[in-house]
């Protein structure tokens, strides 16, 4: 593990990410039981287990716009490239040839497995609307049609419109919550996974960048957002309806002021455990449906009783962290590492180009 890649990590916020992917996982883990056969507690992830990824977002929205901020030297818009490509791209084209070739071998997805070419190109979440989440293969990847688009409207806005960052924020936090209402008004389906309708929550993560510094107890501000989107949501209709996602995106927003300010100093050998999954979530929740998948069936295979909800789920976790671990050592954090050098190098030819040192 080299140093660099962790020097500005937050462990809180890395135990958000872990929170998140928890819930993901526990969720696609409970679709694989009747109703019946889950407690309590493992119903309310089989109801809003989903929404983890909704917390991805905001945070996503706070990391990339604080790093936008901090880099506005020549050559900052490629520092901001290299640092997402190197992190995302290579393990996710990765993660979509194994889908494809074990899909390829076991017919899972069969009839739509032709259009793999849509996850290739991270537009799962763009056809999962226009077309049914059904008709295109590897669906979970529909997350980062939303995360890939908002980067590069973010990375362009920050590097065109720099005094307009702000502003582009603002009408980014509002305006796809209109666009939510509006399309439950008029009966559409599948408006969970439209890009142009999601990216309020990560312009909200964005926001919180931009004025955690500048306004006194913002997460006090936010809690009391919190109540008002709960309140709007309980009310149902097409404006209840769109803003499940607005309470989940304000609730992150607060807990991520909270952190980086009330809760900044906290430390514990729980929070570190906590944090390294959080560090891994990325492969986790690419991967831990294949491992989810293959402990399904070999219990089918060896023809025992289907254990426990709770005995499958933690079973599914850890084996997807083992191999997140395996994965990040040797893969992930070496291509990290390459793509810092690059970015270091295009600092440095911008520094001896005449621009401002970042």
């Amino acid at each position: 593990m080299k140093p660099a890649l962790f020097a500005n990590r937050s462990n809180l916020l890395d135990t958000i990410r872990a929170i998140a992917v928890t819930m993901v996982v526990l969720f696609h883990v409970a679709t694989r039981y009747p109703v019946e056969e889950l407690d309590a507690v493992a119903r309310q992830f089989l109801r809003y287990g989903f929404l983890g990824v909704d917390i991805f977002y905001p945070l996503s929205g706070f990391l990339i716009t604080r790093f936008l901020l901090g880099h506005s030297g020549r050559g900052s818009i490629k520092a901001f490239v290299l640092r997402r490509v190197f992190r995302i791209v290579p393990l996710y084209f990765v993660a979509v040839t194994i889908f494809f070739v074990a899909a390829t071998v076991t017919r899972y997805e069969a009839e739509t497995l032709d259009r793999i070419w849509v996850a290739y190109l991270f537009l799962t979440g763009w056809f999962a609307f226009l077309t049914g989440p059904d008709s295109v293969p590897y669906t979970i990847t529909w997350s980062l049609s939303v995360e890939e688009f908002a980067y590069i409207l973010f990375g362009l806005s920050a590097f065109l419109f720099r005094r307009s960052f702000t502003a582009i924020l603002i009408f980014l936090a509002i305006a796809p919550f209109l666009l939510r209402v509006q399309l439950y008004a008029g009966g559409y389906e599948n408006i969970y996974y439209f890009p142009l309708a999601r990216l309020d929550s990560i312009a909200s993560g964005g926001l919180v960048a931009v004025l955690i510094g500048r306004v006194r107890h913002l997460w006090a501000m936010l809690a009391v957002g919190t109540i008002v989107a709960i309140a709007v949501w309980k009310s149902g209709g097409p404006v209840g309806s769109a803003a499940l996602f607005t309470t989940v995106t304000m609730a992150t927003c607060t807990t991520i002021a909270a952190c980086e300010t009330l809760l900044s100093g906290l430390r514990g050998r729980v929070l570190d455990a906590a944090a390294r999954v959080g560090l891994y979530s990325y492969f986790i929740y690419l991967f831990h449906f294949f491992f989810l998948y293959a402990l399904f069936m070999a219990v089918g295979r060896l023809g025992i009783a289907t254990p426990s909800f709770w005995i499958m789920g933690p079973l599914c976790l850890v084996a997807t962290y083992v191999a997140a671990w395996m994965s990040f050592t040797w893969f992930e954090a070496p291509l990290m590492m390459f793509g810092r050098r690059l970015e270091a190098q295009e600092t440095s030819r911008a520094v001896a180009a005449g621009g401002p040192k970042e």
